[in-house]
């Protein structure tokens, strides 16, 4: 059995732990027991937000209690490259990258929040730039095979529409 990760004491402005836990690949817990019912956790996304703090919080009506997360709270789960026309050619790049999220909602990447943090796991911002997401590695392989690397900086960059971004490397980036 799991060592119980939650912390129960309440932060100095009075909000409780809601007792539940995410771990690294956004799998829900509560009581360290796992929540297998898709429509609560569906649910808790709706109603979560990030305070001042970086804290996740659930805000149901009148009541409101923070999340224990240990890395994000959204994880890319794959990845897909789209183009408006057919690629015909090795030097055709894909004009966007849609990803999928474990809530299930897809949205396109934004290659300039791409990161990579510690043990070279990949980051960006979903969501409208408000939460970070960690890229499960099927997708992060699928979007390797679109990295390329400066062999004069060493500097890695993501090639998206005929248009090079940069992929940062913040082993200390806070989110």
């Amino acid at each position: 059995m799991k060592q119980n990760r939650i912390n129960t004491i309440c932060f100095k402005d009075s909000i409780p732990s809601c007792m539940i836990y995410v771990d690294n690949e956004a799998n829900w817990f509560h009581n360290d027991n796992p929540i297998i019912n898709k429509a609560i956790y569906q649910l808790f996304y709706q109603h979560v937000s990030r305070d001042e703090k970086g804290r996740y919080l659930i805000t149901m009506g009148d009541e409101q209690c923070y999340l224990e997360v240990e890395d994000t709270l959204y994880v890319v789960v794959t990845t897909e490259f789209l183009s408006s026309e057919p690629l015909s050619s090795d030097d055709d790049k894909p004009e966007r990258v849609e990803i999928l999220l474990n809530d299930g909602s897809r949205e396109c990447l934004v290659p300039e929040t791409l990161w990579i943090g510690m043990d070279n796991i990949m980051y960006c911002m979903v969501r409208e730039g408000l939460y970070p997401a960690r890229f499960l590695r099927p997708a992060y392989y699928m979007l390797a095979q679109h990295i390329g690397e400066d062999e004069e900086t060493g500097d890695f960059y993501l090639l998206i529409n005929k248009v090079s971004c940069l992929v940062k490397e913040d082993i200390n980036r806070e989110y």
